[in-house]
């Protein structure tokens, strides 16, 4: 996996200040174009199982929709390696330029097996991309500033599903589900215009600053599978599994889920706008708070309302200003959950661990965003209605809360000690 510790910044001086929050900005770009390149297939979903040539049902559809998560977790895997021998910027590049001609291709297609095909071909460029985002950001901030950069780049997801959902709504009654997929295409090379001048001119200390963070990396994983280093990440990675699950569950099928309650497309499209709006700023607000109450119990406290929100939402008793309150709730909770998994597993390993330890936990996690699509179309299939699929994504996120629980803070101060002590007799 590629680096998320926090090396010395290659852009450290003071005049590089506006270099290094451009880069920021230039990443949470990218996780913008993964959130909307996400949310148009959900909000494709409904006009994809009435367009016949298609041959589409639910299951069908919810199978397509995790393909593009098992491309991101292969493209994760093979991440690490391809940003050794490429650096930082050109794996950034090239990734994002298969997405991109993936995601633009998918307007031509006749059935749902080049659908799929293509969708995981656009997951393989993804999951290479964004760990080397992540890393990029964090390599180009302070140590000061490494957890609202963090928090910022995550931002751009649901900026993008925001997008999106605007987008959507003026597209699909108009023309259809295929022209959506064009302007995905169309954001991407935008995005990518933009970035390779600014990558390219940082290309050679990028890759060498990439190929420092990964050889520490590949030296120093073993040393995180013991004691209570292995627990922790086996806490991790079910608790991220979990939050994932559940924030892709909804991401893919909210406007399907709403469609099936009598909501009108466009109030479906009003509230996977919320549900981002939410997200985004509780991304923020809740990074804020942790900084105050700590990051474990907010971290279960997010998990906790997300529980509540899903069952409100499944209960069909909420009126339509009370169930957009509770959407744009579920938005600040779900994703934030998650992101201050990340922060807690972060802060349970010594810097020259950090890297080995997200990887395993993200990676081995991502199996929640690619079970999601899939659990959504068997249950709408299977005749069960969408109270069961918003019930079963309440049950995934209180057990990521649950997890939380056994993820002590002297359980984190053991691995600390034990992995740094490790580093003291190796130097």
């Amino acid at each position: 996996m590629v680096s998320l510790s926090h090396a010395p910044s290659p852009l450290s001086s003071p005049s590089a200040t506006g270099t290094r929050w451009l880069i920021v900005a230039l990443c949470a770009a990218i996780m913008m174009v993964e959130g909307f390149d996400l949310l148009i297939y959900s909000n494709a979903i409904p006009s994809l199982l009435m367009d016949a040539s298609m041959g589409l049902d639910k299951a069908k559809a919810g199978n397509i929709g995790s393909m593009i998560f098992i491309g991101m977790l292969l493209g994760g895997v093979a991440a690490g390696q391809i940003t050794q021998s490429l650096g930082l910027s050109r794996s950034i590049r090239y990734g994002f330029a298969l997405f991109t001609l993936a995601t633009a291709a998918i307007a031509f297609v006749t059935n749902g097996w080049q659908l799929g095909a293509l969708r995981l071909i656009a997951g393989l460029g993804l999951g290479v991309v964004l760990p080397a985002g992540l890393s990029l950001a964090r390599r180009n901030s302070k140590p000061q500033h490494g957890a609202l950069a963090i928090s910022l780049v995550m931002s751009g997801i649901p900026v993008g599903g925001m997008l999106a959902a605007i987008v959507s709504q003026w597209i699909i009654p108009h023309w259809g589900w295929r022209p959506l997929f064009v302007a995905g295409g169309a954001l991407g090379l935008l995005v990518l215009v933009v970035m390779t001048p600014l990558l390219s001119r940082h290309e050679h200390t990028l890759t060498s600053h990439a190929n420092q963070a990964t050889a520490a990396s590949n030296v120093e994983w073993r040393h995180i599978l013991r004691g209570a280093s292995r627990t922790i990440l086996l806490i991790g990675t079910l608790a991220t599994l979990a939050d994932l699950l559940t924030w892709y569950g909804v991401a893919v099928w909210l406007t399907q889920l709403m469609f099936e309650f009598d909501v009108p497309f466009n109030g479906a499209m009003q509230m996977m706008f919320t549900l981002n709006v939410g997200a985004i700023a509780g991304s923020i607000f809740t990074a804020s708070i942790a900084m105050r109450l700590g990051t474990r119990p907010v971290a279960i406290a997010a998990g906790i309302i997300a529980a509540m929100c899903l069952a409100a939402i499944a209960s069909r008793h909420l009126s339509s200003s009370v169930l957009f309150i509770v959407i744009a709730l579920l938005g600040m909770s779900a994703i934030s959950a998650q992101n201050l998994v990340n922060a807690l597993v972060a802060d349970a390993f010594p810097a020259a661990y950090r890297a080995a330890a997200i990887g395993i936990t993200l990676g081995m996690g991502r199996l929640g965003a690619v079970i999601a699509p899939s659990l959504g179309g068997y249950i709408l299939a299977g005749g069960h209605g969408p109270a069961w699929v918003l019930q079963a994504f309440a049950i995934a996120a209180m057990v990521g809360a649950g997890a939380l629980l056994f993820l002590t803070p002297a359980l984190s101060k053991r691995s600390l000690q034990a992995l740094e002590n490790t580093t003291a007799r190796r130097s």
